[in-house]
């Protein structure tokens, strides 16, 4: 039996969570003009999963959150 508790941030990510958070990337970039593969878009990607994991899981909160960040 597990002693510690299961965090949220510990949970894997499904295909359909993946489907979202990459829709609001490909949003954010374009709103900014990045390309995919920039450091810039990287941490911004790196950025929703923390949120989603967060409990985030609106596509509009997403990108205001990332387009905030930015």
């Amino acid at each position: 039996m597990l002693k510690s508790p299961v965090l949220p941030r510990d949970l894997p990510l499904f295909s359909d969570d993946l489907d979202l958070l990459s829709g609001v990337l490909d949003d954010v970039c374009k709103d900014r003009g990045l390309e995919r593969n920039t450091s810039a878009a990287e941490t911004i990607g790196a950025l929703l999963i923390q949120l989603y994991r967060q409990g985030v899981r609106d596509r509009s909160k997403l990108a205001a959150l990332a387009k905030a960040y930015l």
